[in-house]
């Protein structure tokens, strides 16, 4: 160690120490590199778990918080207090939301369907893509009838918009109720 510490000496270091807190700063505190590694840990195993990437995963984040702060907005806006059972009905909501991801998620990754013509007949992909964009448009959608709540009158447009443009993709008739 006195060698390293010499040869450090030289470049205007103390000791390997000071090099280390000179040159990683605060990184080097524990709780930095242990917020550090939990993240790390937290973003591999949403891939793993879920198929979300990092970008995706902030994005789903991001709407989920959006949706509940909104949420939580119009409940205020309409005279409602907010109590800590809400915050357990939400987070209830997104462990539902993530346990049928999860669910097709595994079966899509860990099962090997025949190739016909070239294409991968794997049911568990398509279930996937169509249980996870049927929850990001209920989020959205629920997004945007709390920002009508709260007076955002384009937001009751866009819902407008989104509905029509679902029920005719899908021919589904608004009327009918099954």
């Amino acid at each position: 160690m006195k060698t390293i510490d010499y040869i450090l000496n030289g470049f205007g270091f103390l000791n390997f120490k000071d090099f280390l807190k000179s040159t990683f700063g605060h990184t080097m505190d524990r709780k930095i590199i242990l917020l550090d590694s939990l993240l790390a840990f937290a973003f591999c195993s949403v891939n793993t778990l879920f198929g979300f990437n990092v970008a995706f995963f902030t994005a789903y984040v991001v709407l989920l918080v959006f949706e509940w702060f909104t949420g939580v907005k119009a409940s205020f806006k309409k005279g409602e207090s907010h109590s800590s059972r809400k915050f357990g009905r939400m987070l209830l909501k997104i462990a539902t939301y993530l346990v049928p991801i999860y669910i097709l998620n595994q079966f899509s990754k860990n099962s090997e369907f025949p190739i016909i013509m070239g294409y991968e007949v794997d049911p568990f992909i398509w279930l996937y893509w169509a249980v996870l964009l049927g929850i990001i448009w209920q989020l959205f959608i629920s997004l945007l009838e709390n920002l009508n709540n709260l007076g955002y009158k384009y937001a009751s447009v866009l819902i407008r918009i989104i509905n029509k443009q679902f029920y005719e993709k899908f021919e589904i008739d608004e009327t009918k109720s099954t």
